[in-house]
């Protein structure tokens, strides 16, 4: 038990008061002798036995009395009930601001509803409480106050909150509240929790979100203001995707961008309208309406536009229709290219076949048409190859180039006339580290030590070669379709199985996947005896990709079946050409990393404007980064302030704020909604609540009674009404008794 006002005991003091006039009245006579009462005397010691016990009684009754009045002053209460009254209390408030948050339960926002509650709370803290702010979607974050006493302070914090573009998860908001009111010294603590209750935010971490909701309960009052309706479903639409049906974009073409939609709420919606922004501008110009989308369900829309310029260009879905606006924008970045230069490094055509050239087959699947005889299609085209001997390929090959192919090209070793010079080799290093791609094919001009230790110690091979392995004309080896990875280069290549299983291979070299020598590399792809066919390795900003086998027939098909070759190295030039768009797509909440050209120069972030905050005002929020860290030896600048969708740009600090993306400005790239928020729709219940955490906590609706529920709440912890009850009955007792005993005399 404890008391809130544990100085008001000391009026028990007071019981002295009928004790000393209980023994004062006792002494206020004295005996004398009279002969007649000898007669009475037996009767009246009856009488007085009787008569001395009514008093006793009576005295403990007034003495009980004046306690429990004491005891009701002194406020006795819960010793788990940590609060109540007007003693000072720790406040902590944890704000939501996942965006879910912005989803309207009639005609405000759940955040609106949130700060009208933490208001209301805030007028409802005795004096001499504090009060922290604490924002919390995936991540927490302390808003505030400078002084935890300044309460007008804590107020404009309040109604200058914004929902972000993350998820819910309670875990990082609960544990910094807890740690801030073990700071404060008021021996009363107070969590409020204010959101919509997404049962994402318990299930994300639930048996870490339980312990600390336990840990709470037994410091401090965790309460959960419910700022939604459980009973309300919000409908909701999100764009998940937004795809070219384009391996590699290029100017001067009209491409269909295939935009998919899913209603992730639990109602059918109708209606919901469409539009495709290409760099600011609509690629159709009426927004296009979809019919109906059943709930759970996905949708496709295809829109058709041009792509006239090269460089990044940023693509914008938005939507319209639903009841939640955090997921109705999606942002890619394309690269969109004029030209695609390829550099073949290769033995060149000596013989009678056209096909013996190192590069003929690449050539093919490059530029699938006779260029000889459509001169005028091979100058629109946009890949241009140039191919050279190895002996020849010098630093000034590299030039301009996307990407480069080795292509049975042996290394320099005794005679300084043949194979890669080393200075090729240096700056193709340096190529590769900028952005580049690699494509290294293999063949009988390719000896495994001499690569291990000129390309293996530029950092340009994925992993050691050691044997070739050689096939039987009974067994030959094949590219296994299930090794490929969904996600990896390879993955469109699945469907291909059949024209897989006929690139038959009767050479392949070993290559050593032992964990010492691996390293970063991947094996994207196997053959059919689980041996790496395929592997990769990223080189600073580029790529390189290794074949185990050659790239032409002298070791196999594995480039003379065009039903196969054509799209592989279709897939293969657009993965690595990606890889130079600077910038890039991200989600929010990433952290962003980037190699400034000049280390000295000081940056800064301009981030979008909150999502709810989408005016005519151009003008954008702009956050100094800090010093530039080093990593592996290049300075690295890195920030994690990424929690809104929209467009973000690094530039040097003054510079003006970019238009689109412009590389040359410095470096763009967006950023997506978590779409974790919106993946499964629905607040948990307060039975469901009760299931995740072990215990109930208290779940007060934000509302009209929000402010009378808090004060309840921490009143019905004290004993106060029921022993000023008690009392009232011991003085209506007492009463009662008092005129029995007078009756009875």
């Amino acid at each position: 038990m404890t008391l809130l006002a544990p100085i008001m005991l000391a009026g028990a003091a007071a019981v002295t008061v009928p004790v000393a006039l209980h023994f004062f009245y006792r002494a206020r006579y004295r005996p004398l002798p009279w002969a007649p009462m000898k007669f009475i005397k037996e009767a009246v010691e009856q009488t007085s036995r009787r008569l001395k016990f009514q008093e006793w009684v009576l005295l403990a009754l007034r003495c009980l009395a004046l306690v429990l009045l004491a005891l009701a002053l002194a406020r006795p209460g819960r010793e788990s009930a940590l609060t109540g009254g007007d003693r000072p209390i720790d406040a902590v408030f944890v704000f939501d601001t996942s965006y879910s948050m912005d989803a309207k339960d009639g005609e405000k926002t759940r955040l609106e509803r949130a700060k009208s509650a933490a208001l209301a709370i805030l007028d409802t803290l005795p004096d001499k409480s504090t009060v922290q702010i604490y924002s919390c979607a995936d991540r927490a974050a302390f808003l505030g106050p400078v002084h935890s006493f300044n309460r007008d302070q804590a107020r404009q914090l309040v109604q200058a909150l914004e929902v972000t573009s993350l998820s819910t998860d309670f875990l990082p908001g609960l544990t910094d509240a807890l740690a801030a009111a073990e700071t404060g010294t008021a021996p009363a603590k107070e969590i409020y929790v204010f959101t919509d209750m997404q049962k994402s935010g318990f299930e994300r971490q639930q048996g870490a979100v339980r312990s600390k909701c336990e840990e709470i309960k037994a410091k401090a009052n965790l309460v959960f203001i419910r700022c939604g309706n459980v009973e309300r479903t919000v409908p909701n639409v999100a764009v998940t995707d937004v795809q070219l049906l384009a391996a590699i974009p290029h100017t001067r073409t009209r491409v269909p961008f295939v935009v998919t939609l899913k209603n992730t709420g639990r109602e059918v919606l109708r209606g919901i309208t469409v539009e495709l922004e290409l760099d600011g501008r609509a690629v159709e110009r009426d927004a296009v309406q979809v019919d109906q989308i059943d709930a759970g369900a996905s949708a496709t829309v295809t829109l058709t536009g041009s792509l006239e310029e090269a460089g990044p260009r940023l693509l914008a879905v938005r939507v319209g229709g639903d009841g939640l606006r955090g997921d109705n924008v999606f942002y890619k970045v394309i690269g969109v290219r004029d030209r695609v230069r390829v550099l073949l490094v290769a033995h060149p055509y000596a013989g009678q076949n056209v096909t013996d050239a190192g590069d003929w087959f690449v050539r093919k699947a490059l530029v699938p048409f006779d260029a000889d005889r459509d001169k005028e299609k091979i100058d629109r085209y946009f890949i241009e190859t140039e191919s050279v001997a190895p002996n020849e390929a010098g630093p000034d090959k590299l030039l301009n180039k996307d990407v480069v192919y080795l292509l049975n090209a042996a290394v320099r070793t005794d005679d300084p006339t043949e194979g890669l010079p080393p200075a090729f080799v240096a700056k193709l290093a340096e190529f590769v580290a900028n952005g580049g791609g690699l494509v290294i094919g293999c063949g009988d001009a390719v000896a495994g030590p001499a690569y291990n230790r000129v390309l293996g110690g530029a950092g340009l091979l994925p992993l050691p070669l050691g044997d070739v392995r050689n096939a039987t004309a009974a067994a030959l080896f094949v590219p296994a379709a299930t090794s490929i990875e969904e996600a990896s280069v390879f993955g469109p290549l699945k469907p291909f199985t059949e024209w897989l299983e006929r690139a038959e291979l009767s050479r392949v070299y070993e290559l050593d996947e032992s964990p010492a020598a691996a390293g970063g590399a991947r094996v994207l792809m196997r053959t059919t005896d689980n041996k790496p066919l395929v592997a990769s390795r990223a080189v600073g900003r580029g790529e390189v990709l290794f074949f185990a086998t050659s790239l032409d027939e002298t070791w196999g098909r594995m480039m003379s079946v065009g039903q196969l070759a054509v799209p592989m190295t279709t897939h293969v030039i657009a993965h690595l050409t990606a890889r130079k768009v600077p910038g890039g797509t991200r989600t929010a909440g990433d952290t962003l990393t980037w190699v400034p050209p000049n280390p000295d120069t000081v940056y800064e972030l301009i981030k979008p404007r909150p999502v709810t905050e989408r005016t005519g005002d151009k003008s954008r929020p702009r956050v100094k980064l800090g010093e530039a860290k080093e990593v592996d030896g290049r300075p690295v600048l890195t920030t994690a302030d990424t929690v809104v969708a929209g467009e973000y740009a690094i530039v040097p600090i003054g510079a003006p704020d970019p238009i689109g993306l412009q590389p040359e400005a410095g470096l763009a790239f967006v950023v997506n909604p978590d779409q974790r928020e919106t993946k499964e729709l629905g607040a948990a219940s307060d039975t469901e609540v009760e299931q995740l955490l072990g215990f109930r906590p208290p779940i007060i609706q934000a509302g009209a009674g929000t402010e009378s529920a808090v004060r309840e709440r921490r009143t019905r912890g004290e004993w106060t009404e029921w022993v000023l009850l008690l009392l009232l009955f011991l003085l209506v007792g007492e009463t009662a008794w008092a005129w029995f005993c007078g009756t009875a005399r």
